[in-house]
């Protein structure tokens, strides 16, 4: 799995894996906007579209009709074990190479891990352990073959997270891809989630101001 490493500018970004300072994915929140600020997220708007994936509100829950597919295919059976995960996503996600397969689904089984020892049930686990399986396949299936790759897909998300969205995010952040979450509203939605700044880490940079009222990805298109 690939840690969470600090950007020094915005353009750290943009570089190859390979070519990093430190070998390692970026994870930042912005709560505040500046020209700079405004003309990345244009730069990584357009990147995330072409090799990535943008949210604008929330990932949907998944429906009856995806809960019926994911139980046809791979049935309701769940272990916490990282074999039992690693197997079932190799039927889930079949486009994964093996080296993917492995960092995706020790990412899945510590974030898990997380849960139980937070004091979930085994079957409030089960749940989380569906949801971040219909996730993959129905939102991000198009980046789980690239996860890892030299030319690090990106995820942008717009909006205020939740905490199982947040999971899921830092799932494919270890496993090999850049995000960043757009908070127009400031960031104590968030710091109720992730008060110690675990999941991801505030951009702060000179001059940032709150986001102009009308600034969203809809009126950037």
């Amino acid at each position: 799995m690939l840690e969470h490493k600090k950007i020094q500018n915005l353009s750290d970004y943009f570089v190859e894996l390979n070519s990093r300072r430190e070998k390692g994915v970026y994870f930042y929140r912005i709560n505040g906007y500046s020209e700079e600020v405004g003309e990345f997220i244009k730069k990584y708007y357009d990147t995330a579209r072409r090799t990535g994936v943008v949210i604008e509100g929330k990932i949907p829950n998944p429906d009856e009709g995806n809960l019926a597919y994911y139980n046809e295919i791979m049935g309701m059976d769940f272990q916490m074990s990282m074999d039992f995960i690693h197997v079932s996503l190799r039927k889930w996600l079949p486009r994964m190479n093996e080296f993917q397969r492995q960092n995706v689904a020790a990412s899945i089984y510590d974030s898990l891990d997380s849960l139980r020892k937070a004091g979930k049930t085994e079957n409030m686990l089960r749940n989380a352990y569906i949801k971040f399986m219909c996730w993959l396949y129905y939102k991000f299936e198009r980046i789980v073959n690239l996860l890892g790759e030299n030319s690090v897909p990106k995820i942008l998300y717009e909006g205020d997270i939740s905490h199982y969205e947040l999971m899921l995010l830092s799932i494919l952040c270890h496993a090999g891809c850049d995000i960043v979450l757009l908070q127009y509203h400031g960031d104590q939605n968030y710091q109720r989630l992730d008060a110690a700044n675990a999941y991801s880490m505030p951009l702060t940079l000179p001059d940032m101001q709150a986001f102009p009222g009308d600034f969203s990805l809809k009126n950037l298109r």
